[in-house]
């Protein structure tokens, strides 16, 4: 009976060693349920992008960009990517060119992430200030001086669709200015893109005029000192702003940019589908990237355009996301630095990219 119990006591030992050995192994599901990321949360969106989907790389038609790229009239660079497929071509992909106008594409991806946080909604009134008003544009040309109150969503509409640079400042603004927008990009993986001015600050940069000149002067005021700066104070300038490490890109951080736009994450669903809605309404630059697509071809897109002197324009751009007739959809971006002689030019050349894309990516005949 003796030698029974401690046969008993030696089983039942090994069962819960057994028991003790199996739970160890299995998954926590707390653990698991914990970890997962809410669906509307834009906080935990940096872990969600540290990894970019798989993607592999398309020799053949990199090489037919390439020879597009030669082309151009200035230093092009050019990135796409297949969100479908995971299909890419890159040309000079990693080259800094002045973004201009492009920055408004991350300038309204702050404002959404804040209507995501709660700071405001896009029915909020903005009240206008001088400083923000520049001396072209639709909401510069109403109001001068500021003074008026505009919903936060008629600004990104203005911003994005018209590309109006008041309202680019208006909400620059509103986020906490140049430095915050840079500072979200890196929070949430993407690096490559600098902010660094407002629209105001960059244009004056261009015509020459002494930092703070405008600190609180309307747009007629700004009008006013441009007209005054000398040629030779200008042309220093256009040169200084050529060789400028600011507010510069890369089209591979624009296609990173749309890439994680375009999966969902950076916003949430809701600001996902607003963004994108005001992207596909872009008038701007028509002979860019839809010019020589075929009819109806859907792109969502921003473009940004450079002052011109002397023959040599600082960049022209354009970035989006076009659908191809299966309904899968390309992100590209195409910058040209320094173009030289008529802008037309260098809008072909982009034109003749997105083309060469989408006949190589949908089966269309060239």
């Amino acid at each position: 009976m003796k030698r029974f119990g401690i046969i008993a006591a030696v089983g039942l030992a090994v069962l819960v060693t057994w028991l003790m050995l199996s739970q160890a192994r299995r998954p926590s599901r707390d653990t698991t349920d914990t970890t997962a990321a809410p669906a509307e949360s834009s906080a935990a969106a940096p872990a969600s992008i540290a990894q970019r989907s798989p993607e592999h790389p398309d020799s053949a038609l990199e090489t037919r960009l390439a020879a597009i790229v030669r082309s151009a009239p200035g230093r092009c660079a050019v990135s796409v990517k297949h969100l479908g497929t995971g299909a890419v071509a890159r040309v000079n992909a990693d080259s800094a060119i002045p973004l201009l106008s492009v920055v408004k594409l991350p300038v309204a991806l702050v404002v959404l992430d804040g209507v995501d946080h709660g700071r405001w909604s896009l029915t909020t009134p903005v009240t206008l200030i001088a400083q923000d008003m520049h001396p072209r544009g639709w909401l510069g040309d109403r109001y001068p001086r500021g003074g008026g109150h505009v919903t936060v969503y008629r600004l990104l509409n203005l911003m994005l669709t018209r590309s109006d640079n008041s309202s680019a400042d208006v909400l620059m603004r509103l986020v906490g200015g140049p430095p915050v927008v840079t500072q979200w990009l890196k929070e949430h993986g993407i690096d490559g893109l600098r902010v660094d001015r407002t629209e105001r600050g960059l244009g004056n940069d261009w015509y020459g005029l002494a930092p703070g000149a405008d600190t609180a002067g309307s747009a007629e005021e700004i009008r006013e000192q441009r007209s005054q700066v000398p040629a030779a104070v200008q042309d220093s300038a256009v040169r200084a702003m050529l060789i400028d490490p600011r507010d510069t890109g890369t089209a591979e951080a624009c296609v990173q940019v749309l890439e994680h736009l375009w999966k969902g994450d950076l916003l949430s669903p809701a600001m996902t589908d607003t963004l994108k809605s005001v992207l596909f309404r872009c008038r701007t630059a028509p002979h860019r990237l839809p010019w020589m697509l075929p009819k109806g071809t859907r792109v969502a897109r921003k473009t940004g355009t450079g002052g011109t002197w002397a023959g040599v324009t600082v960049a022209i751009n354009d970035v989006g996301v076009m659908r191809l007739p299966n309904g899968e959809e390309v992100a590209i971006a195409v910058l040209i630095g320094e173009p030289r002689g008529p802008i037309p030019r260098a809008e072909r050349v982009i034109a003749r990219v997105a083309r060469t894309v989408y006949d190589a990516w949908s089966g269309s005949p060239e």
